[in-house]
């Protein structure tokens, strides 16, 4: 059996990835790249893959990628768009900081401000500390981003056809995974985690839902609703229920500390990898 996962990152496609796989003896679990590149005669396979924009890895490609391969199951993975937007920017410096260090300084005092008053700034304004181009960007920039987002994977869900089954990040968090066992002709593993390898590069957070009515304000709904509403309405989301968190609280650990975590993985990495080559270089010399 062939399957393909599909979702926006942040959305929990690794965890589903590796739960799925290890509802099937033998199955084989591939995570990333471009569609096809780890295509192989296996018994089972579970194939992970996120729309990136950015990346490349835009509907278009996945659209002609499906043209000429077959899938026996398909899955498009949904999550509250409201927690993906925090936990994106969250994890914007998952690949570290070298370049780039005033932009996240910047940024990481928004957040710990954030964290010591939540009402004192609006998502939106630490959302443009968190590009990948020009900083800050501004309001209308991070606005636009976010609608040419929904606006192509609610076209792309809406087109998928009956092939393709949604289920959702929350539905996986609660265990509620009938349907999708029913759809798919075996039982996931809900029990299983991510190995460790890929929990130590990913650096999870705090694997929940709701967390966004700690971080958005009044003017972020004005702003987001009207983009997000759509999206919510087609996955089947509770597009009336807006309320925010009538004291707010936004855990360090799980943001500017989350933020930290990242860079300073990835620079332990760094030195490892330097160590490793140097003294690989000094063992081929001397032997």
């Amino acid at each position: 059996m062939k399957i393909m996962i599909l979702g926006v990152g942040k959305s929990g496609t690794t965890a589903l990835l590796y739960k799925m796989a290890a509802g099937l003896s033998g199955c084989r679990a591939f995570s990333g790249g471009k569609p096809g590149k780890y295509l192989g005669d296996y018994a089972h396979a579970v194939y992970k893959h996120t729309y990136e924009e950015r990346k490349g890895k835009n509907f278009d490609l996945y659209r002609k990628h499906l043209k000429n391969e077959r899938y026996d199951r398909m899955v498009w993975l949904a999550r509250d768009p409201r927690d993906v937007a925090v936990s994106r920017m969250l994890y914007r410096w998952n690949r570290g900081c070298i370049g780039h260090r005033r932009q996240f300084k910047a940024h990481l005092e928004l957040v710990k401000k954030k964290e010591a008053d939540p009402a004192s700034i609006p998502f939106y304004e630490i959302c443009r500390y968190a590009g990948y181009t020009e900083w800050p960007t501004d309001m209308r920039s991070v606005v636009a981003e976010e609608r040419r987002r929904y606006e192509n994977m609610r076209a792309f869900v809406a087109g998928a056809g009956g092939n393709w089954f949604v289920f959702k990040y929350e539905d996986m968090i609660e265990k509620r995974f009938g349907a999708l066992n029913r759809y798919l002709g075996f039982s996931v593993n809900h029990e299983v985690g991510v190995p460790n390898a890929t929990v130590k590069s990913k650096v999870a957070r705090k694997k929940t839902s709701g967390d966004w009515r700690n971080w958005f304000t009044a003017q972020d709904i004005d702003l987001f609703k009207p983009i997000y509403l759509p999206y919510m309405q087609l996955i089947g989301y509770d597009s009336g229920d807006w309320e925010l968190r009538a004291r707010p609280v936004i855990e360090p650990e799980y943001s500017s500390g989350y933020m930290q975590a990242l860079t300073e993985r990835l620079a332990a990495d760094v030195v490892r990898n330097i160590k490793y080559s140097a003294q690989s270089w000094w063992e081929r010399r001397s032997g």
